[in-house]
C-alpha cells in the first residue's frame, strides 16, 4: 500500500503540473468498502496510519489511502461513497 500510495502522491502532482494547476480536489466515487475497524496501533493516530500504510496493513482501505495521500499533496479530498474513510488517524 506505500508503493501505491506514493503512486497516487506523484500522479496528482503531475497532473496538477501538467495542467498548470493551483489546486486539486480529489472525489472518491468507487464502490462502497466494508468499514473499517479502527484499531490502536493501525489508524488510531496519523503516525500509525502512515506506518500502517508502509507496511501494507489489510485494515487500511484503499479510499484512506487515497484520502492519505491527498491530504500529504495539500488537496481537498471528498468522500463520496457510504464508508468510515476518515478514521481518526485521517482526521489528525
Amino acid at each position: 500500500k506505500g508503493e501505491q500510495m506514493e503512486r497516487i502522491r506523484r500522479d496528482i502532482r503531475d497532473f496538477k503540473s501538467e495542467h498548470a494547476l493551483d489546486k486539486v480536489i480529489v472525489l472518491w466515487t468507487a464502490n462502497t468498502e466494508r468499514f473499517s475497524s479502527v484499531e490502536e496501533g493501525v489508524n488510531d493516530t496519523a503516525d500509525n496510519l502512515l506506518e500502517s500504510i508502509a507496511r501494507g496493513e489489510a485494515e487500511v482501505s484503499p479510499s484512506t489511502v487515497f484520502a492519505t495521500a491527498s491530504i500529504l499533496e495539500g488537496c481537498t479530498y471528498i468522500n463520496g461513497s457510504p464508508q468510515n474513510t476518515f478514521v481518526p488517524g485521517v482526521l489528525e
